[in-house]
């Protein structure tokens, strides 16, 4: 079996991204072409894999946006209050606490908190399982995620660098009004300072800005963020599979296309416990890839959602030994407050050894922002950067069947 030709894959993996944009568009969880694209990666892993599944599970994908909306509303409210009724107090404080809850629970924390007051809809995980030649003695997930996030229009508009800026100011005003609000409660005194509505109403800008800053029903393209990787995981087990005595010889590899992580890691976490019996009887190493775009800036997560939760120091380490080894540098990324979370956070929640390769800038200020944007397309994912991931796939699929890789310490702990 002739060695595989990574850069022609690489062109492959982004033609085949290509055409199913085209054939799907944006695919926002829990829509019809969200699940039709699911349903064409799976046919595609069915021409070479032992088995598919595709897997159903309720989602409620408003719920974890909810925030952005309630907060600026239970702000106007608020506004209204203090200016005008100077009573019905409680409305507009239930509000922002429940707002700020909820961007604790669902953004910051990523946990369901609330989601049954929204719409359900149907999510869809895509799996397929490559069996080894021999018997099997680990286990090695390969994965990426199909869904596309709603559009996010800070990242396309002018003030795109304060982005930072315009996510976190809004919480100053959210909390004055809060304690102006609870203050006629808390000690039966009427009116507030001359400044303190002068004030409110600068925050009016901000607040307004916070409410408009995702496109809820808008999605964007998805290419590098993350389609190119569900399809960067496809081509690779293909080609794995393929030279399954050479480089599958005791390790049962699953490629996942998951659903719904732009709505919180929702498809992780549902996969997570339809597996929960049989993920984890060998010992299992979950590679997630997340937004490949430049080659530049390749490089693998300490930590996830948020900072929050710590993964796989062991396989960060021995992928930036297959990096070295491919020619390539793969920088350590602890994940900060506010940049979200990926897929790998669910597995490692469980307790298996994971780690998200990523290949773009994590500079707080930076420039030429695709991801979560119309702009989000084929064109401006590099080929070098596919072809790296690949490569780092397989190598580091070759250092488990060398033995060169021990299970994880205990990854999924507070970081």
């Amino acid at each position: 079996m002739k060695p595989i030709d990574f850069a022609s894959s690489a062109r492959e993996c982004l033609a085949d991204t290509e055409r199913l944009i085209r054939k799907h568009g944006p695919r926002l969880t829990g829509s019809p072409s969200c699940m039709a694209a699911g349903r064409d990666i799976a046919r595609e892993l069915e021409a070479f894999s032992d088995s598919v599944r595709v897997e159903r599970f309720a989602v409620h994908p408003s719920s974890f946006y909810s925030y952005t909306k309630l907060l600026p509303v239970a702000y106007a409210a608020g506004f209204l209050v203090l200016a005008v009724l100077h009573r019905f107090f409680l409305v507009p404080i239930v509000g922002l606490l429940a707002g700020i809850v909820l961007m604790a629970g669902q953004f910051g924390f990523y946990r369901h908190l609330g989601d049954f007051f929204f719409p359900r809809r149907t999510g869809l995980n895509v799996e397929a399982v490559i069996e080894p030649a021999a018997v099997v003695e680990r286990e090695l997930v390969i994965s990426g995620h199909h869904d596309s996030a709603p559009i996010a229009r800070i990242f396309s508009g002018p003030l795109h660098r304060m982005y930072a800026v315009a996510i976190f100011l809004p919480y100053v005003f959210f909390l004055f009004e809060l304690v102006l609000l609870a203050l006629p409660v808390l000690t039966v005194r009427a009116g507030s300072p001359s400044w303190t509505l002068p004030v409110l109403a600068v925050g009016v800008i901000p607040v307004a800005g916070y409410f408009l800053l995702v496109a809820l029903r808008r999605g964007s393209p998805g290419a590098g963020d993350n389609l190119v990787a569900s399809m960067l995981a496809a081509r690779v087990g293909r080609e794995i599979a393929l030279r399954k005595a050479e480089l599958l010889r005791s390790t049962r590899l699953r490629v996942v296309s998951f659903d719904a992580e732009e709505a919180g890691l929702r498809g992780a976490a549902a996969y997570m416990r339809a597996h929960s019996g049989d993920l984890g009887a060998v010992p299992c190493f979950h590679l997630n890839f997340d937004s490949i775009y430049q080659l530049a800036h390749l490089q693998a997560l300490t930590t996830d959602i948020n900072g929050t939760i710590r993964l796989s120091a062991e396989m960060v380490a021995t992928l930036q030994a297959c990096a070295r080894e491919n020619g390539h540098d793969l920088r350590r990324f602890g994940m900060l407050f506010g940049a979200g979370g990926t897929d790998a956070a669910e597995s490692a929640r469980r307790g298996l050894a994971a780690t998200t390769i990523i290949a773009m800038p994590t500079a707080i200020v930076r420039d030429g922002l695709v991801y979560h944007t119309p702009r989000d397309t084929v064109d401006h994912i590099e080929p070098g950067a596919v072809e790296a991931c690949m490569k780092l796939a397989v190598s580091y699929l070759r250092r488990l069947e060398d033995g060169r890789e021990a299970p994880s310490g205990a990854p999924g702990q507070p970081a």
